[in-house]
C-alpha cells in the first residue's frame, strides 16, 4: 500500500511536469489519486480519471455563462478589450459606445457601405477592439461545451506557470 501510494505521489510529480495543471486543484487532485490507488486502481489510471474530473468540475462551472473577457493592457484612458480575430465578434462603432466603451482605431477593423454611389451609401466600421473602463467586459455570448473545455485547458496551462 505504502509502494502504491509513493509510485502514485511520484507519477503525479511527473506529470504535473509534462502535463499542467491548475495549482488550485492539484491538492485535489493529490486526494483524488489516493482515493483511486487505495482501491487498487494504477495510478496511472488514477492520475487519468482524476484529471477529467478536474477538467469536466471546470468545464460544468463555466457552461451557460457568459464569456468575459479580462484586459491585459491598461491605456492613458481605460482598458484594452480585444474581442479576438473572429470578425463575426467585432463590435460597431456604436455598439461598443452602448457597452460604455469607445471603439479603438487603431487595431484591426473591417468596413462596408450599404446602398449605391447615386442614392447614397453608409459606410460601417467594426472593431476589434475597444477601450473600456472597467479591466473586464461581458460579451454576453454563452460558453459552449467546446468553447467552456478550451477555456479550462488554457486556464489550467496559464495557472501553472
Amino acid at each position: 500500500m505504502k509502494k502504491t501510494f509513493l509510485l502514485a505521489a511520484s507519477v503525479f510529480s511527473l506529470t504535473a511536469t509534462l502535463f499542467p495543471i491548475a495549482r488550485a486543484d492539484e491538492a485535489t487532485l493529490f486526494v483524488c489519486i489516493k482515493k483511486y490507488t487505495a482501491l487498487g486502481i494504477t495510478p496511472d489510471t488514477a492520475l487519468s480519471e482524476c484529471k477529467q474530473k478536474s477538467l469536466a468540475g471546470c468545464i460544468n462551472t463555466l457552461l451557460g455563462k457568459d464569456k468575459e473577457i479580462i484586459s491585459t493592457v491598461k491605456k492613458n484612458d481605460g482598458y484594452l478589450i480585444d474581442l479576438g480575430e473572429n470578425q463575426d465578434n467585432w463590435l460597431e462603432g456604436g455598439g461598443w459606445r452602448d457597452k460604455g466603451c469607445k471603439p479603438y482605431v487603431n487595431g484591426a477593423s473591417k468596413t462596408t457601405r450599404i446602398g449605391d454611389p447615386w442614392n447614397g451609401e453608409v459606410k460601417l466600421e467594426w472593431f476589434a477592439q475597444g477601450i473600456c473602463p472597467s479591466n473586464t467586459y461581458n460579451t454576453g455570448i454563452k460558453y459552449s461545451l467546446a468553447s467552456a473545455e478550451l477555456a479550462c485547458k488554457l486556464r489550467a496551462i496559464k495557472e501553472s506557470e
